[in-house]
């Protein structure tokens, strides 16, 4: 299936209950109720309830509105609750103390850097001026910042991190529930199904309330999963998508490319496509959906310090390459080897390059995630024997791999060797691992204005009472997502959209 006959699909296959048709919705031809009767009304609702709901939530909250957060997994927190969070900030403490030259215009343009220019600029932009409000925001509520990064792709000193995403999710919601329970609400368990529109606005949810993910079978939760009770909750002001990516729908990733369907991901179970087909069957632009994001548990920019080998013992790819380039061409080297992976070796100089240590030392710990971890071993006969590589084959393509080195070319693959401070496979200790890319991001998703606010695929013209925010949303990013900008993303689009539905005049339900 191609992006045209799943957009096709997408808005065909959801079909419209009389209580929830949007006069933009293509493909969709039904009429508006105006005579819903909602079981519940709040001024905002925002679905979602990682990082871009949570601030998207207590902004609107702040600014004296009754908010509803909804969220259909039984824990709240999303793939924030599990991700790094490292948290690219123009103009942190940190910055300052160190006496680091930096602007939101640089941090753009690192962004823009990675991005192959596609998605919008201005939404780089807009992130990049409000991360230091963000920072002030999270600091100001609780969140503690341990360590100060120089990450690969930006131009400057500018990542902040707090330990992972259980350290800002969780203050963040302990500060609701002390601060703000009596305006802020969070439900677990509930479901979204559609929208509620009355005079072209977005008035409301249709939801299932104790409804049950089926972890069982995922894959065909949204067409099958029929639990949870249905109601309708009113929104005076607004609602705000924050709904999260679809990193765990191989259906989709493998229509974009059948390969993506053998990846693994880290995302929370739920990150699937539901809510964006029902947010396209309403109008909403759906805006870089080919693209992806692979990951690996260290950083694609730490990958340079060492050398990739198949399990035949050879080299295949430019380590020191694109994340994506990289990613795509070890799983068709796993798909050659039945499934196994690359072996990825460092010695102890490559070590001691990497630019974040903090995940490193992660790897070596096992506690980077799936297939993330890293092992120590003095002797590359140690490595052959631990990762099942006949002694001599191994030996062979590391003594290659030096005299490569030495030479200064890498007439292979055209690895630049000046790059590499030091780094080889000569210094005992070595560190080794079997390196598999996981999609954990996607750069795709309904587009969105500097104001958080949808737009209408048919028309080119605004929802009123749609906003989104987070990685539900496509254009930030383009075709790469600058390591430790998703955060500031979430972020400043969770403020953003905070504000500004905050900003609408109420309807009277």
């Amino acid at each position: 299936m191609d992006r045209r006959t799943f957009l096709k699909a997408s808005a065909m296959s959801a079909t419209a209950t009389a209580l929830s048709v949007s006069s933009f919705a293509p493909l969709v031809d039904a009429e508006e109720n105006t005579d819903v009767k909602f079981d519940e009304v709040f001024d905002v609702i925002v679905v979602g309830s990682g990082i871009a709901g949570t601030t998207s939530a207590i902004t609107a909250a702040e600014h004296g509105n009754k908010v509803l957060v909804v969220d259909k997994m039984n824990i709240f927190g999303g793939t924030s609750l599990v991700s790094g969070l490292n948290f690219s900030c123009v103009g942190s403490d940190e910055q300052k103390a160190q006496g680091i030259k930096d602007s939101p215009e640089l941090m753009a343009e690192d962004m823009r850097k990675v991005s192959d220019d596609y998605g919008d600029p201005e939404l780089a932009l807009t992130v990049a001026r409000t991360t230091e409000r963000f920072y002030h925001f999270l600091k100001d509520r609780g969140i503690v910042f341990k360590q100060f990064k120089q990450l690969g792709g930006h131009s400057v000193a500018r990542a902040v991190w707090a330990g992972g995403g259980a350290y800002v999710i969780r203050p963040l919601h302990d500060y609701i529930q002390k601060n703000l329970s009596d305006r802020l609400t969070m439900r677990k368990r509930c479901k979204v199904d559609d929208i509620v529109f009355k005079d072209g606005r977005a008035i409301g949810l249709k939801v299932r309330e104790n409804y049950y993910f089926n972890f069982d079978d995922p894959e065909h939760d949204d067409e099958t999963n029929k639990t949870g009770k249905v109601k309708y909750i009113g929104a005076r002001k607004g609602i705000v998508f924050a709904s999260g990516g679809y990193c765990r729908d191989k259906k989709l990733l493998g229509a974009e490319s059948d390969i993506l369907a053998g990846t693994n991901s880290d995302a929370n179970p739920g990150a699937r496509s539901g809510t964006l087909k029902m947010l396209m069957k309403h109008g909403a632009q759906a805006v870089n959906l080919s693209l992806f994001r692979l990951a690996y548990p260290i950083p694609t920019e730490d990958l340079m310090w060492g050398m990739l080998i198949n399990p035949e013992g050879k080299r295949f790819v430019n380590e020191f390459g694109n994340r994506n380039t990289i990613g795509m061409t070890i799983l068709k080297e796993k798909k050659k080897f039945d499934g196994k992976a690359p072996l990825l070796i460092y010695d102890q100089t490559g070590a001691d390059n990497f630019h974040d240590k903090q995940r490193f030392t992660l790897s070596m710990e096992a506690k980077n995630g799936y297939e993330g971890t890293m092992y120590k071993l003095d002797t590359l006969e140690e490595v052959a024997k631990f990762f099942e590589y006949e002694p001599k084959i191994l030996k062979k393509a590391v003594d290659d791999y030096n005299a490569a080195i030495d030479s200064g070319v890498d007439k292979e693959f055209g690895k630049d060797f000046t790059q590499m401070n030091g780094a080889a496979l000569k210094k005992a200790p070595f560190y080794a691992m079997r390196l598999t890319p996981k999609c954990t991001y996607t750069p795709g998703g309904v587009r969105i204005t500097k104001e958080a606010q949808m737009i209408n695929s048919q028309t080119g013209e605004l929802f009123e009472g749609l906003f989104a925010a987070g990685e539900v949303t496509g254009g930030v990013h383009g075709a790469m997502r600058l390591t430790a900008c998703s955060m500031p993303d979430c972020g400043s689009f969770g403020l953003i959209s905070g504000d500004n539905v905050s900003a609408m005049k109420p309807i009277d339900l």
